[in-house]
């Protein structure tokens, strides 16, 4: 499986497979948390829900597969001292924001779910949603920012 993730991409640049997959992934997860957006915004909560659920866990799998790896192996060990270099910076940046992202994310999908399950209003935690999503659509630019300046 390690082979496969650093093997040759399929999107034409030096990524690998697992960085191309994860861009990929991650822009479809991207559009799926948009969708759920509109379906909010139209009063379709039960298929927001379910959206946005589908969109955590989704952008949890790159996350948990390549992203943590390619963090760990490749950026960490060389902190703070090449911060200066813009691949660095803005993948350090990338990953900060994705972490806020990804906790607030899931947090409000684990707790919308346990007040769904006791018909209890949500509306309380529609500020943190609407920040949710701006945070992952922040991490989702600054990953596609993080993609080109590493491989393209």
């Amino acid at each position: 499986m390690i082979d496969y993730l650093d093997g040759s991409g399929f999107l034409g640049t030096h990524g690998s497979v697992g960085a191309d997959a994860s861009l990929v992934i991650m822009l479809a997860a991207a559009v799926l948390l948009s969708v759920g957006v509109v379906l909010a915004k139209s009063r379709r909560y039960s298929a927001h829900r379910w959206v946005q659920t589908l969109a955590v866990c989704v952008s949890a799998a790159p996350i948990a597969i390549w992203m943590i790896r390619s963090l760990w192996l490749y950026v960490l060990p060389d902190l703070p001292g090449v911060l200066a270099q813009r691949a660095y910076l803005v993948t350090s940046v990338h990953a900060v924001v994705g972490i806020i992202g990804v906790t607030i994310g899931v947090f409000v999908v684990v707790r919308s779910t346990q007040l769904e399950a006791r018909h209890e209003s949500l509306a309380r935690y529609k500020n943190l949603m609407r920040a949710a999503y701006g945070v992952y659509m922040l991490g989702t630019a600054l990953g596609v920012w993080t993609y080109v300046a590493i491989y393209a």
